[in-house]
């Protein structure tokens, strides 16, 4: 594997360079009675699926599109069932990563070329992608890709090459939860609060950590638009998230260290101030 794959980086690289949204997610199906479907047998007939589509053999030219490195990404959806994701695809290696929730990957077998796009298998993940128009927030992408993995069915927008720059961290889909994030911040009685981590849940909620400023953690579960607070509640000093605290996020106000990074809506408004680790 290649040295791209350590470290962390900002949110305002990857927001700046990936914009890849529109993206959905098939839940996992649980068996209710006998005879249902498994996860992985679900999985495999999406697969198949999926690979009966892309057609027959392809001729050399079709091949040609499915050459070298590929990333693609997803964020979260309208209806905020999506978390945000990104997968970098190699000759040897894919990687797939969803920010607050760790990474996965592996040895990336042999392409599988057709007429109508490509498929491979990377340990746990089945990739495919089709050579077609991809429109996200604004952004012209190439290529469809789709991830099967864990019975899960992620599909977002890709292009050929990979960014070697910074990585996605928690705060890449910031400007989606801000609302839950304001609510949460609302709930702090010592202030300034940090946001620590934040990740979209499958029911429309927001799971949000904030450090309130006595140092006090909160575990904060909000609606995506914003609302009433289900959840509010101190955390142990050893639950800590994959990624949380870096970077840490607040809200408003003025800068407060000089190694704080501004970070701004998608309309250009002023969200507020990423902390990274260290700072």
């Amino acid at each position: 594997m290649r040295a791209m794959f350590r470290g962390a980086g900002t949110a305002a690289v990857v927001l700046g360079m990936l914009a890849l949204a529109a993206c959905e997610r098939e839940a996992p199906v649980t068996p209710e009675a006998p005879g249902a479907p498994t996860n992985a047998e679900r999985e495999a007939e999406i697969a198949a699926q999926q690979l009966a589509a892309l057609g027959g053999a392809a001729s050399a030219e079709q091949r040609a599109l499915y050459q070298g490195d590929f990333q693609a990404s997803g964020g979260i959806d309208a209806t905020g069932s999506e978390g945000a994701w990104e997968l970098r695809l190699l000759d040897d290696y894919a990687q797939f990563s969803r920010p607050g929730l760790g990474e996965d990957g592996g040895v990336a077998g042999a392409r599988d070329f057709r007429a109508g796009g490509m498929r491979v298998v990377a340990g746990p993940l089945t990739i495919t992608l089709r050579r077609e128009a991809c429109s996200a927030s604004g952004v012209e992408l190439e290529y469809v890709a789709h991830v099967l993995f864990e019975g899960v069915a992620y599909q977002g927008c890709a292009r050929r090459g990979v960014n070697e720059g910074p990585r996605a961290t928690w705060a890449s889909v910031l400007p989606e939860l801000i609302p839950a994030i304001d609510s949460c911040i609302a709930r702090a009685s010592a202030r300034p609060a940090r946001v620590t981590f934040a990740t979209a849940m499958d029911d429309a909620v927001v799971a949000v950590r904030v450090r309130e400023a006595d140092g006090a953690r909160r575990e904060c579960i909000a609606p995506i638009g914003g609302g009433e607070v289900t959840v509010y509640e101190t955390l142990s000093d050893i639950d800590r998230r994959p990624g949380e605290g870096d970077p840490e996020f607040q809200r408003g106000g003025g800068q407060p260290r000089a190694c704080a990074e501004a970070v701004s809506g998608r309309d250009g408004a002023s969200l507020g101030w990423l902390i990274p680790r260290g700072c």
